[in-house]
């Protein structure tokens, strides 16, 4: 199969999913916001929402989440969905992050990453999800964000650059 010429001019294309956890668990008082687990729906939405990913071919290569664990346990649900098994860490910076944290995470490497995924918290995931796509993006939980990139590298990304928007799926859509 032949390249086109934008490939060749700025390397394959690639996909950055962004993600919100899937639904916490607020029942227990004495837990931190950052201990708090998934709720019954949480635990349900996440396999969903990964089963989706597997038929739309965008299984990421890596995952990178919050050090929370609800996000923890949002990536330990989906990875149960996949046969194959991406590559995925937490990352203490993620945890209620603004954008521009995110997007720092993102730039720090994972050079050979066809398909990256960040699973974190809102307000930071739809406002960085809104930014990239230029327009307004409401990110409930466990929704996903898919972008195509076809910057040379994942540490060219920008906030500024506006980015194709080419899936969003949020658990009550399936």
């Amino acid at each position: 199969m032949a390249r086109s010429e934008r490939e060749m001019s700025v390397g394959p294309c690639r996909h950055l999913i962004l993600m919100r956890h899937a639904k916490s668990d607020w029942g227990d008082n004495s837990l931190s916001d950052h201990d708090r687990p998934l709720n019954r729906r949480g635990m349900e939405d996440a396999p969903r929402i990964a089963a989706w990913l597997k038929e739309q071919d965008l299984i990421p290569d890596q995952i990178i989440c919050s050090s929370a664990e609800r996000t923890r346990e949002t990536v330990e649900l989906m990875l149960s969905a996949w046969s194959q098994q991406p590559d995925w860490s937490s990352d203490e910076s993620l945890y209620l992050a603004p954008p521009e944290a995110i997007v720092s995470v993102i730039r720090s490497g994972f050079a050979g990453s066809r398909i990256l995924m960040l699973v974190g918290h809102n307000p930071g995931m739809a406002y960085l999800a809104s930014m990239l796509a230029g327009k307004g993006i409401d990110m409930p939980t466990a929704a996903v964000s898919v972008f195509r990139i076809t910057t040379a590298d994942w540490s060219d990304l920008d906030t500024g650059m506006p980015l194709e928007l080419t899936h969003f799926m949020r658990p009550k859509a399936l």
